[in-house]
């Protein structure tokens, strides 16, 4: 399997802005020397010296990620405004021009998982095969209603690929492709659902947003440790910092520091720190990566466990 990220914010897209994009050149002008332009070679090597925030972005759209299967079949895990690039990409490359067919996982249908739908070039065009699937028992009525003309000039029945919706229960496993697929409902205001994707070699991810795992829950965790336990790559919700975990309960999200808890405790191969605050910066986001990594060092001392934090365009390989 392949994951690639096209959208790591939660709850609201949160483009870069020119204030935003001015700090950084004016940052890296104080940071630069005159040996570090004498020529590209240099540039290169001054550019590799500087954080993730001054150098790139951790990216502003909602949740959407694409799993490649190993025998290249494509998986969509939600579908917020991350969508729309995934779907230029998946022309561009001529996978999805007519006689394409794809898979999407929903997790919920709060609007910052959803939106992208509407503006998913591959939906509109004749002859591609668009294949639901999610726990979520009438997601096809709840992604009607975001379609009502009220809501958006366009219906569902007006694009023109073909839709299948495919329920499946919690906790059973089911076959995709090459792969099988199990679900585990999470704390989330409406519900949601995590989802377990398996290989036949064992390797396994799983993705976990929109979940809320806090300090007063974390003895009643068991069931979700054993789901959680062993797998190569988990995606969760960090939207929140601990005190600010403290101060949001039932808002339906969780800290870096409980996800690098589970993790440890699940002998997690790699944590990927996902569902962004809009309101983080890039600087804030690299403060909330090394605060992950020094709570890690705290309590597992040299532990495995790799923490990375999601940025559009990441890829992973499991």
């Amino acid at each position: 399997m392949k994951i690639k990220f096209w959208g790591v914010r939660g709850s609201i897209a949160s483009p870069i802005t020119k204030y935003s994009v001015e700090q950084k050149i004016k940052k890296i002008l104080e940071l630069a020397t005159p040996a570090d332009i004498l020529s590209p070679q240099a540039i290169d090597h001054f550019l590799e010296t500087l954080p993730f925030s001054l150098k790139g972005t951790y990216g502003g759209n909602t949740t959407c990620i694409e799993l490649r299967t190993d025998d290249n079949k494509v998986i969509i895990i939600d579908c917020g405004t991350g969508m729309r690039s995934l779907g230029k990409s998946l022309i561009d490359t001529d996978k999805m021009t007519g006689t394409g067919e794809i898979s999407i996982f929903l997790s919920h249908t709060h609007w910052d998982h959803i939106q992208g739908i509407m503006f998913f070039l591959p939906i509109y065009i004749p002859g591609n095969k668009i294949n639901f699937y999610s726990s979520v028992e009438n997601l096809e009525e709840r992604l009607r209603f975001q379609q009502t003309k009220t809501h958006f000039p366009l219906t569902m029945d007006e694009m023109a690929a073909s839709k299948s919706f495919n329920f499946f229960p919690e906790g059973v496993w089911e076959k995709l492709h090459d792969i099988k697929y199990t679900s585990k409902a999470v704390r989330h205001p409406g519900g949601c659902f995590s989802y377990k994707f398996e290989q036949i070699d064992g390797k396994s991810f799983i993705f976990c947003s929109d979940a809320e795992f806090n300090i007063d829950t974390m003895d009643e965790i068991g069931s979700y440790i054993e789901y959680f336990r062993d797998t190569d790559v988990l995606v969760f919700d960090t939207q929140y910092t601990f005190e600010e975990s403290l101060q949001k309960i039932d808002w339906g999200h969780s800290s870096a520091a409980i996800a690098t808890d589970i993790a440890i405790k699940s002998n997690i191969k790699k944590l990927i720190l996902f569902h962004h605050e809009p309101f983080y910066d890039d600087s804030k986001m690299d403060q909330v990566t090394m605060q992950a990594l020094k709570y890690k060092e705290m309590i597992a001392g040299s532990h495995s466990l790799i923490i990375e934090t999601a940025y559009e365009g990441l890829e992973i390989q499991i």
